[in-house]
């Protein structure tokens, strides 16, 4: 399907110690991952069924947060990172989350609507605090409440990402980034109500097996 928003048919962490959430604010961001998941099922609303949805994960890495060690001192080399799980919508549906995203991060749209295009981008993000449900109850979260466009010049005086862009794409999946991915991740991807014949689907069989790897390692060649 790809996720371009406008060619889209219109229906109407880093850190192995454990980070405490960070306070509810503004903060400055870049676009570090662009994860295609698929079409998923959504859950009923109001007692409601709601259609299966394409959905996209975003990530942002916060350019002036970062992990604490076990000490409780910032690692500067491994920013926060806050991801959010949306719906990818038409930018016709003015209202859709995806909508005010992508006008947050392309707000003249010179990137043609292409979410693709957005790693790297600079944005402002409206962080929250929200209190975890049911197997989760005790536990707060951090969430994206909001992106906001930043200024021009305050986006050429940020700083870059400190890791590697990714986008996953399942009209062009690279293998390599989805195995980069976490198991959970690749889970949800894979249990896509589209991934059966996919092309996603028919490059992991085409994959070689761990035993496959290590025949070839066997003939001495490098």
């Amino acid at each position: 399907m790809g996720l371009n928003a406008n060619k889209l048919a219109h229906s109407g962490g880093n850190s192995g110690s454990k980070q405490e959430p960070i306070e509810p604010g503004t903060y400055p961001i870049r676009v570090a991952q662009i994860i295609d998941l698929g079409l998923q099922p959504q859950r009923p609303y109001q007692g409601q069924e709601k259609p299966p949805a394409h959905e996209i994960m975003l990530t942002y890495e916060f350019l002036d947060e970062f992990c604490v060690d076990e000490e409780g001192n910032d690692d500067e080399d491994k920013p926060r990172w806050l991801s959010e799980t949306l719906p990818l919508r038409s930018l016709k549906a003015e209202k859709a989350k995806s909508t005010q995203r992508y006008y947050a991060l392309d707000p003249n749209e010179d990137l043609d609507g292409d979410f693709t295009q957005l790693i790297g981008v600079a944005a402002n993000a409206s962080v929250v605090q929200n209190a975890g449900k049911g197997k989760n109850a005790g536990k707060v979260y951090n969430n994206v409440q909001a992106l906001s466009p930043m200024r021009s010049k305050d986006s050429s005086k940020a700083p870059e990402l400190k890791n590697e862009g990714k986008v996953f794409d399942l009209d062009d999946p690279d293998l390599t980034i989805f195995n980069s991915l976490p198991e959970w991740i690749q889970d949800k991807i894979k249990g896509n109500l589209e991934y059966g014949g996919s092309a996603l689907e028919k490059a992991l069989e085409g994959a070689p097996s761990a035993s496959e790897d290590n025949d070839d390692d066997d003939d001495g060649e490098w």
